[in-house]
């Protein structure tokens, strides 16, 4: 089969899947379906078959995704809260369940780099407040009292942010980093 023919079947299934689920009027389809098949008109056993093979596909199952986003949202959240509510003799299981997590969810990200879903921007969103959880809660640990070491782990948060945002074209994460350090700035100023 040469070029001409691979792309004519490609347009066929393609077109039979938009008739099939409605992603264009029938008589569209129907006309690109003459045109493309050069009249010949196919049964519709045929066009149920051709529309299966379609390389656009149908989201099978978009109230599972929904559920995994809300899982994920609320674990994040689970996480986080009890980061902060162990003393700090046990606050290192939450903190490592918090890390595994956010690992997790970088691979997760670098496995589906180019996509720019609404999952996608959940589990950049989610990764950045795990992290963000996680600095500050060792950064308390490991230097209590310690206001600046604090600021400087928010302005080092804030900063990731904005290297994310704009290598990503993340424009909330770029507005997040911005404000970030526009806040702590005027709160040094301010009280230190």
């Amino acid at each position: 089969m040469d070029n001409e023919q691979i792309k004519k079947k490609l347009i066929i299934r393609e077109i039979s899947f938009w008739k099939k689920n409605h992603l264009l009027p029938e008589h569209y389809c129907n006309f690109l379906m003459q045109l493309y098949t050069e009249g010949e008109a196919l049964l519709e056993e045929q066009e149920e078959e051709l529309s299966k093979q379609a390389v656009l596909k149908k989201d099978s199952a978009p109230i599972i995704k929904v559920v995994q986003m809300l899982m994920l949202a609320l674990t994040t959240l689970a996480m986080i809260v009890l980061m902060f509510l162990f003393a700090q003799k046990y606050a290192i299981i939450p903190i490592a369940l918090s890390c595994i997590i956010f690992i997790a969810l970088v691979y997760y990200l670098l496995k589906t780099a180019n996509n720019r879903t609404l999952t996608n921007t959940l589990v950049y969103a989610t990764a950045a407040l795990l992290l963000f959880a996680i600095s500050i809660k060792v950064s308390t640990l490991l230097a209590p009292g310690h206001s600046l070491i604090t600021l400087g782990v928010l302005l080092i948060n804030c900063i990731l942010w904005i290297i994310v945002g704009v290598q990503k074209k993340l424009i909330y994460f770029m507005i997040s980093g911005i404000l970030g350090i526009v806040l702590m700035l005027g709160y040094y100023f301010i009280f230190l």
